[in-house]
Order: structure tokens, then sequence, then C-alpha cells
């Protein structure tokens, strides 16, 4: 009883509607900052942006540190809570990697997929029509496996998404022509999106083995392919695939960014389909009535490969023209 009181305010303040304000006012102050450029109005905008979020992040942090009190576990039991669990680490780690490249092009999608995130909560909380801040199912209690094995891949979740964020921003800047050119941006976001992998393969690696351990302490067996399993490890084996090919050299800029928006669709496999699978240990939420966004989702991350790989055949193309024209009606050596 003694959580009653701390519950009624939780309902009562609304954290989540304020979040998703602040997410949508930054919406409006990032365009601010793109439209101004690095004018006094710019840099005005871009700051109001980062503490926009930086409000919404906090406004994040606070209800979900509340539910973890009044349920007395850590806030990753279901899908609901790892929606409003990773828009808060979407939101923390675009504030990180803008910190650590001071370069703007994050907060231009951080706060849209924030604010999508919360309106996809909330259609969950109010389509599912239940109180979600239920009992976790019996396989899942375990306080300690919860806050090292399902934390740990849900923030690599968070990670992936982050990444393929970063990646289809510079598939829109590079193909509207919104960089002007600047290839010391493209760089930049380069750099970025592949630290990102780096850290999506060390949450995603290390989730997974935990998992692992979890699943040899409660079943009796380190690995038993489930579908839940086979998506971490497809994170896993994705991530060393981008890595071992941008070191080999067989993909370069656009090839990498590609790759991490491809990693969007896998990381939503593990985060979302199998639960609609209604087959394996890990099916806790069952519904033929969401998969369709889960598709929507998997047709909005083609069509930016598929515009990303046009635009990076096109720009080839361009490329190889001057040179095939270069000899032309030049004198030959024989003739001089």
């Amino acid at each position: 009883y003694r959580s009653i009181p701390l519950e009624a305010d939780y309902f009562k303040k609304n954290w989540f509607i304020y979040a998703l304000v602040w997410f949508l006012t930054a919406v409006l102050s990032s365009a601010v900052m793109f439209f101004a450029g690095r004018t006094k109005a710019g840099r005005i905008a871009h700051w109001a942006t980062v503490a926009f979020l930086g409000l919404g992040l906090i406004y994040m942090i606070i209800p979900i540190t509340k539910r973890s009190i009044i349920m007395m576990r850590p806030p990753v039991g279901n899908l609901y809570d790892t929606i409003i669990f990773i828009c808060a680490a979407v939101v923390a780690f675009g504030l990180l990697v803008e910190w650590m490249t001071r370069k703007r092009f994050v907060l231009g999608i951080t706060p849209i997929v924030a604010a999508f995130l919360i309106v996809l909560a909330r259609r969950f909380e109010v389509g599912e029509g239940k109180d979600h801040l239920d009992p976790l199912v019996a396989v899942l209690r375990s306080n300690y496996w919860l806050t090292i094995h399902v934390i740990t891949i849900t923030l690599g979740y968070a990670a992936g998404l982050i990444t393929a964020l970063l990646s289809i921003v510079y598939v829109m800047m590079r193909t509207l022509g919104l960089d002007g050119g600047d290839a010391s941006l493209r760089r930049s976001m380069t750099r970025a999106v592949y630290g990102c992998v780096c850290l999506t393969l060390t949450l995603s690696l290390i989730g997974t083995v935990l998992g692992g351990v979890w699943a040899n302490d409660s079943w009796g067996r380190f690995w038993g392919w489930d579908p839940k399993e086979n998506g971490a490890l497809m994170i896993v084996l994705w991530s060393l695939a981008i890595l071992h090919a941008r070191l080999g050299g067989y993909i370069k800029e656009w090839g990498l960014h590609l790759c991490s928006i491809f990693g969007a669709m896998v990381v939503g496999f593990s985060w979302w389909h199998v639960n609609f699978l209604n087959v394996g240990l890990h099916n806790y939420g069952f519904s033929a009535e969401k998969i369709w966004a889960v598709r929507a989702f998997y047709g909005v991350m083609m069509i930016f490969i598929v515009w990303g790989g046009i635009a990076c055949l096109v720009e080839r193309m361009q490329k190889k023209k001057p040179k095939n024209e270069v000899g032309v009606g030049l004198p030959s050596k024989s003739a001089s």
C-alpha cells in the first residue's frame, strides 16, 4: 500500500504527455535551426532544441523511475515498458552524439523519433485497454537478470535505432543537397554511425551472452534457437558484418549507411516481430492486429535503402562520365 500515493501521482501528472510536448517543441526549434543556419537565430534555436530535448528526457526519466519503484522491478518487463525506455535511451544517445560531434545533424531526427515513440506507446496503452503496471510473467520474475540482461539488450536496440536514424539523415541530406556538399560533415556523420554500430554490437553481444546465462539458469540450456534468441544473434552478426565489411574495404560511406538502415529492420524483428510470431519461450505479446505496424516499419526502411541505393548508383555514374569524356578529341602519342 505504500506505493499507492506514488501511483496516483504517476497517473495524475501525465508525465509522458508533457514529454511529448517538449519533443514536439524541439521539432519546431530544430526546423528553425536548420533554416537559420549559422546565424545568431540559428545558434539560439540550436541551444533551444538541446534544452527542449533535455527537458523531454527528464520528463521521461521521472515516470520511468516511478514505474520501477511502484512495480519494484526494472522498467523493462513488457513491450510498453520497452517503448518508453527506448524512447528515453534514443534521446540520451542523440544528445551524446550531438555533444561529441557538435554538427547538429542528429538534432533534426531525434525529437521526431522520440515524439513518434511516445505516440506509439500511447496508442499501445489505449489500444490494449489495460493497466501496463501489470505483474511480470513468471519467466521474467528475476530483478537481477532483468537489470543486467534485459536493460543491456534494450539499450542495444536503442543504439541500433539511433544508428539507422543517423544514416537516414545522411541519405536525406546528401540526396536533397541539405549538406551543401560539406565533405567534413559527411565524414563526421560516417564516423558517428561507425561508432554507433560498435556500441550496438557491444551492448547486443553482452546482452545476448547474459541472456544465455539466464536461460541456462532458468531452463537448463544456454541456447535453444528460440526466435528471440535468434533475433538478438542476428543483431550481433549483422553488426559484425558491417564492421568487417567496412574494415575490409568492401563498403564505403554509402554502403555503411545503407547497411545500418537495414540494421534497423533486424532490430525491429528482434524487438517487436518475434513477439507476434506466437512461437517460442519469449512470446509475451502476440496480437495479429499489431503486425501491420512492424510491416509498415520494414516498408519505410526499405524505401530509404532503395532511395540511398539509387542515389549511390547515380553518383557513381556521374563520377565515371567525366573520365570517359576526358580522352575524347585528344591526340594520341603516335600522332604527336
